[in-house]
């Protein structure tokens, strides 16, 4: 196994300034309260789809792949970076999750007891504002990606992708450093083959530019057109 462990609580951790615990600093017991640092390695799964959620991770830096799991290829539903968190929908739910999760790069998060987080939120408004929020952007994440795999056609899947990745909470991660011409398929769902056949296609209509992996959007108001109209 790879990964390795650091016990800490907020007060001394090196991330605090900049993690969700700076909204919070006036409940105490949370602050306290031990937690562990797990650092992954790339490729490393950290959550496997079907496991009992017991433990929610903050991810304080690195990048994941939040998947589903399939007989024949998998579909990616989103990723996460600094500031995301994983397992929270199990917090008044099933606690079972009901995806994967791995590393993309070397990943450090920290594992908070689930019933703490369940008593900060009622402790804390700031921090339930905070959860609020989160569940009204990946709510909307999941409505994009059942419209996407149930109603485009292969370039607009594919444009709808390039669209997700060029968010701006991406623009500092070097994503096509560590994402692969599989991993947009799996974003996509669409089989790899067509993956290259129409990045080809949108590089030469000089909608974007190849650059080995690096892949650089150059005609942004066409590429939505194309996610658009499917």
């Amino acid at each position: 196994m790879d990964r390795y462990l650091v016990k800490t609580d907020c007060i001394n951790c090196y991330a605090r300034e900049q993690c969700f615990v700076q909204r919070i600093k006036q409940v105490d017991e949370f602050l306290n309260l031990r937690k562990n640092h797990i650092t992954y390695r790339k490729g490393e799964t950290i959550v496997k789809e079907g496991t009992r959620v017991t433990e929610i991770l903050y991810v304080i830096e690195g990048l994941v792949k939040v998947y589903i799991e399939g007989p024949e290829r998998n579909i990616i539903i989103k990723l996460l970076t600094s500031h995301d968190f994983i397992g929270l929908t199990s917090l008044f739910g099933d606690d079972t999750f009901y995806f994967s999760a791995s590393a993309l790069r070397e990943t450090k998060v920290c594992s908070i007891e689930r019933q703490s987080i369940k008593n900060l939120i009622t402790q804390c408004c700031e921090f339930s504002r905070e959860l609020s929020s989160w569940y009204c952007e990946n709510y909307n994440i999941m409505l994009t990606k059942c419209l996407n795999l149930g109603l485009r056609q292969l370039h607009g899947k594919l444009a709808n992708t390039l669209l997700y990745l060029n968010r701006e909470k991406f623009k500092t991660a070097d994503l096509f450093e560590y994402i692969t011409r599989k991993d947009l398929a799996e974003l996509s769902g669409i089989a790899m083959e067509n993956v290259v056949r129409i990045l080809s296609e949108f590089n030469n209509d000089k909608i974007i530019e190849l650059k080995g992996k690096k892949i650089e959007i150059k005609d942004l108001e066409r590429l939505k057109i194309i996610s658009h109209m499917g």
